[in-house]
């Protein structure tokens, strides 16, 4: 395997995961009653955004 793919799955497990971690935060934080903390909510989806991107970069190369 070389080192470029290995690159782009690690990026696409990032992403992957990184959406996925904000999908569920939104769902938990839906489900509160009164003030509740979103900064996880904030920074999981551009880091999602992020990893997506450089995934599609180290793809294209």
């Amino acid at each position: 395997m070389s080192i470029s793919l290995a690159i782009i799955l690690l990026t696409l497990f990032l992403s992957l995961f990184h959406f996925s971690y904000g999908y569920k935060e939104a769902i938990r934080i839906s489900n509160e009653e009164g003030p509740v903390h979103g900064l996880s909510l904030i920074i999981s989806f551009p880091l999602g955004f992020v990893f997506a991107y450089l995934c599609s970069i180290f793809y294209l190369q």
